[in-house]
């Protein structure tokens, strides 16, 4: 149990410095117009893989899937969102500018997990089964999906106000851009409606009931209601660019409020583990 733990803390420590260093490489390769595709990518997966390290020694050492208390609640949080960027760097080879944009969020979330104890949890009886699972993984690609869409969201809106640098105007127009947001949402929708579908399934076989619309369920639904009408918006009215993407990022602030906020101040049984 030592090793592991000497093997979590370490790994822990490598993947916050090494976070750090691809944001600082991230921001620098925009501001200068440095193309280093190959250095961000290599970082990116370092701390991905070292923070895996980290997040698979713990859970080996306490037994179960590390994601109870507040230490693990962000550290499975941050892990998901990490592992989104590093796919979106890969898939979008063409806005892969949206990474300068997002992953100040991820070392910022690495700085709160600092000031935050690493104290063990225990698994609750009702966390034994597969839903707890399911329902984690779906809302991990949902969360993750509209990370991407909002970097690509904020490339948009910092061309439109006029901040940011040159490297911004060689990217792809304005609705390329707006597209591949809107397919990143559609993707979010489909995954956080399948999360909450899991996790109503989960509930019910926990405690007896699909809904209680306790703090942290009713901001799952607003979150979801305000990507379908994020999405039914751009749809149904052929809305500009800038005013999907502000959309978009709001879209995204009130999830952020949502797993972020709610699971460390409710106090309801359902702590929003995802």
């Amino acid at each position: 149990m030592t090793d592991l733990l000497q093997i979590e803390v370490m790994a822990f420590w490598a993947s916050v410095l090494t976070y750090s260093i691809a944001t600082a490489t991230a921001i620098f390769g925009l501001v200068f117009r440095r193309d280093w595709p190959k250095r961000i990518f290599v970082l990116l997966l370092l701390a991905w893989a070292l923070h895996t390290l980290a997040f698979g020694a713990r859970w080996m050492r306490i037994g179960h899937l590390p994601v109870i208390n507040t230490f693990e609640m962000l550290s499975a949080n941050v892990w998901g969102l990490a592992a989104a960027v590093w796919i979106g760097y890969v898939l979008l080879p063409r806005v892969r500018a949206f990474a300068a944009f997002v992953l100040p969020i991820v070392t910022m979330l690495m700085g709160w997990m600092i000031m935050i104890p690493m104290d063990e949890s225990s698994l609750p009886p009702t966390y034994h089964t597969i839903w707890l699972f399911i329902h984690i993984a779906f809302l991990k690609i949902f969360l993750g999906a509209a990370f991407v869409a909002l970097g690509i969201a904020l490339i948009t809106i910092f061309r439109q106000l006029g901040i940011g640098t040159a490297r911004l105007q060689r990217l792809p127009s304005d609705n390329e851009l707006d597209a591949t947001a809107y397919r990143c949402m559609a993707l979010a929708l489909i995954f956080d409606t399948l999360g909450i579908a899991a996790g109503a399934i989960w509930a019910q076989d926990a405690w007896g009931r699909y809904w209680s619309w306790d703090p942290l369920e009713v901001w799952s639904l607003v979150t979801w209601l305000a990507i379908g009408l994020t999405l039914h918006i751009r749809a149904s009215f052929r809305t500009r660019p800038l005013t999907n993407s502000m959309l978009t990022t709001g879209t995204f602030v009130i999830a952020f409020f949502t797993f972020f906020g709610i699971p460390f101040v409710t106090t309801a049984l359902h702590k929003g583990a995802i």
